[in-house]
């Protein structure tokens, strides 16, 4: 389970060395500079535990979707089982007026995410994207960064505050660690989502 809000002030204060009933760093500002780190976090890459999913119902009229709240980046539409390609805004207004019997191209226009070309009848589309994390506010919230990298968010904070606070020795020492956690993150990242490779063991069957 990950940290909550409350557990994550206590993390920051401990590394900055600050006493947890000292008052000089108010738990708003803490608060503060643990949601930019989550921020930071979020844009260092697509993650997957900020993968979302969706459903929408679109008209001829209308062959559009509004993303979800907190939506940052499309990573897939489907119609049916098939996944519509990505292209480019001028790719897509070539096809802006066509009709046929199922959409086979998505782009994000100003705002939405439109496919083309559009059917003659309302069709359904799924849509799979990346989502922002969401701003942690009570004690007990928890963010969706899984627990084993609750470092990173302490070291990133920590970083952020010290920049403010500090000289820029303790920010640079701060900042080093974050930069071997998102490394780490990555590793996982890469482990967990590459290609699937068969090995042959000599004299085996397979």
């Amino acid at each position: 389970m990950a940290a909550t809000l409350m557990h994550l002030r206590r993390l920051v204060r401990s590394r900055l060395g600050v006493p947890l009933d000292d008052d000089f760093m108010q738990d708003n500002v803490l608060d503060d500079h643990i949601n930019l780190a989550l921020q930071v976090i979020d844009a260092e890459a697509h993650w997957p535990w900020l993968e979302g999913s969706e459903t929408a119902v679109l008209q001829p009229a209308m062959p559009y979707l509004v993303p979800a709240p907190g939506w940052r980046a499309t990573k897939s539409v489907f119609f049916g089982d098939r996944e519509l390609t990505l292209v480019a805004p001028g790719d897509i207004m070539r096809l802006w007026d066509y009709t046929a019997d199922a959409p086979e191209v998505w782009c994000p226009v100003i705002g939405s995410i439109s496919v083309r070309p559009k059917p003659a009848v309302s069709f359904l589309v799924n849509h799979f994207f990346y989502r922002t994390e969401d701003w942690l506010y009570d004690d007990g919230a928890m963010p969706s960064l899984p627990a084993a990298y609750t470092g990173a968010v302490v070291a990133k904070a920590a970083e952020l505050l010290s920049a403010r606070e500090s000289s820029g020795g303790d920010a640079t020492r701060h900042g080093a660690e974050y930069d071997k956690w998102i490394a780490r993150m990555r590793r996982d990242l890469r482990r967990s989502t590459g290609p699937v490779k068969v090995r042959v063991r000599p004299g085996g069957w397979v």
